[in-house]
This record gives structure tokens, C-alpha cells and sequence, in this order.
């Protein structure tokens, strides 16, 4: 479930697209293949040593476990997707007076706005 936290967790802002640049971010896909990768390593072909301090069976997982588990990661897209527009709609239901003023800190590279004294 990590690796899809990892992809939901990309955009901190009620964003829809999660999908949006990851053409432009090769690091981030090695970085998350590799995370599968060395999951399916541990679990599979590591399974025997690391029995006890990963509490799994000595076989590893079945195709059928895989693929619960593969569900529940996915499902946690489709939860964030829901949270996402729940809070647009209680948003949008808010009087304007009511709604959080959010401050936005900017991108890494771009001063801030300040005020002058």
C-alpha cells in the first residue's frame, strides 16, 4: 500500500490528477519500481529468512493474496479520490466568511510575497 500512498501523497491540495507529470519525474518512477520491486523480492524470495521479523508464511504470498493486496493499495486511490471531493463539496456549501483562508507556500526556488514595512 505504500507505493500507492506514495503516488496519492504527490499533490497535498484536494488535486484530481495524480497521474499529472510523472513523465517528467524519472527519478520518482525508479524510485517507485524499485519500492515494488524489493517488496515483491522480501516477500517472495526473501520470505524463508525473514519469516519472524516480517511475520509472513515461508512461501511468500499466493497470486490470490498478491492481488487482495494489489485491491486494497488501489482502493486507497479511489478513497483519496472521495475525500477529495467531499471536501470541495463542504467547500462549496460554506458561506464565503466561513471559509479557511489556505495559504499556499511556494515552490521550492520562488521567494515568498512579502509586504512592505
Amino acid at each position: 500500500m505504500q507505493v500507492f500512498n506514495e503516488y496519492n501523497s504527490r499533490f497535498l491540495h484536494g488535486e484530481w490528477k495524480i497521474w499529472k507529470g510523472l513523465n517528467n519525474n524519472p527519478l520518482y518512477l525508479i524510485i517507485s519500481i524499485g519500492t515494488m520491486f524489493f517488496q515483491v523480492i522480501m516477500v517472495q524470495v526473501a520470505a524463508p529468512v525473514l519469516t519472524h521479523a516480517l511475520k509472513i508464511h515461508p512461501e511468500g504470498l499466493s497470486w490470490k493474496q498478491w492481488l487482495i493486496c494489489l485491491m486494497f493499495g488501489a482502493g486507497t486511490l479511489v478513497v483519496q479520490q472521495i475525500l477529495n471531493r467531499i471536501r470541495m463539496l463542504v467547500l462549496w456549501l460554506m458561506p464565503e466568511e466561513a471559509k479557511p483562508k489556505e495559504e499556499v507556500m511556494p515552490l521550492v526556488g520562488k521567494s515568498p510575497e512579502t509586504t512592505p514595512e
